[in-house]
């Protein structure tokens, strides 16, 4: 992937805890993966978050205010995720 993340897909994923199945994916556009950026540091070598990034409840409110997501489900860990569009 490009270093302008050009057909790259993003989104908040929520893992259930009892079974660390996905249960829910929340999409994120390119403007607000650049605003998370600030409040969920990626690695020095992955500034555009291809990687996966935990979620912590802690800064939900912030990644709320972003994404208009909602509250989190108690049931389930979240973190970043990305895919080639194609």
């Amino acid at each position: 992937m490009s270093s302008e993340a050009s057909g790259v897909v993003w989104s908040l994923q929520g893992f259930s805890k009892a079974d660390e199945f996905l249960r829910t994916e929340f999409p994120i556009s390119r403007e607000q993966i650049l605003r998370l950026r600030e409040v969920i540091e990626p690695d020095v070598d992955d500034p555009w978050m291809f990687l996966g990034y935990e979620v912590p409840v802690e800064v939900w409110p912030a990644v709320d205010a972003i994404l208009r997501c909602g509250p989190p489900d108690p049931g389930l860990d979240y973190q970043t995720g990305s895919y080639a569009s194609e």
